[in-house]
């Protein structure tokens, strides 16, 4: 909120983590990554994300035994970046887990796992209501399948020019603007707002 206070937050179901990393972790080049509290955790070593950021880094955990209490998400990598290879598991944790969870692609290789009540439309809905505001006076931008159901939502959800083709599909419809490398998401605030 305008305070910097957490508006709202709701966890992975603690009974369906580690379900969902049984999943997933025989896939042994499957990164298994999962936000805690303020922590992030990892089921195995990567020195390129560990070089990267170097101010906040993983920590380890046992995948066999992972910790599921104060999971916010778990979201799979794939080091070459294979998307085909995630779409496998997203079907498999469709499958497996139906609506009990919201599974999407922020991008083409990282794919999210989140309680079924988690997401950027969501999260739409609970600020504009705290400001007093209908869905209807949003405007909202983005560019990954997570975006979907909060452009779906806002009065006015406008696609990034890079989109992944699969959100372009979900929302024909919609306005598509430029690029981030282009400033579009200012341009667009500027050109119609300001």
């Amino acid at each position: 909120d305008q305070n910097y206070q957490l508006m709202y937050s709701e966890n992975v179901p603690a009974d369906l983590v580690q379900g969902v990393i049984d999943t997933i972790k025989h896939d042994h080049e499957i990164l298994i990554h999962m936000y805690q509290n303020d922590s992030w955790l990892m089921n195995k070593d990567d020195e390129t994300l560990r070089d990267f950021h170097d101010e906040f880094t993983y920590v380890l955990f046992d995948e066999d035994q992972a910790p599921t209490d104060g999971i916010a998400k778990i979201f799979f990598t794939h080091p070459a970046q294979d998307h085909e290879r995630l779409v496998v598991f997203e079907n498999k944790l469709r499958e497996q887990f139906g609506d009990k969870l919201n599974i999407a692609f922020s991008t083409p290789w990282c794919l999210e796992v989140m309680s079924a009540g988690v997401s950027k439309g969501h999260a739409l809905q609970a600020v504009a209501e705290t400001l007093g505001l209908t869905l209807e006076n949003c405007i909202a931008f983005g560019d990954g399948m997570n975006d979907v159901e909060m452009l779906s939502m806002a009065g006015k959800g406008l696609v990034m020019g890079t989109s992944h083709e699969k959100v372009m599909k979900a929302l024909p419809n919609n306005e598509v603007i430029g690029s981030n490398a282009d400033d579009a998401v200012a341009h667009y605030l500027q050109d119609h707002l300001l």
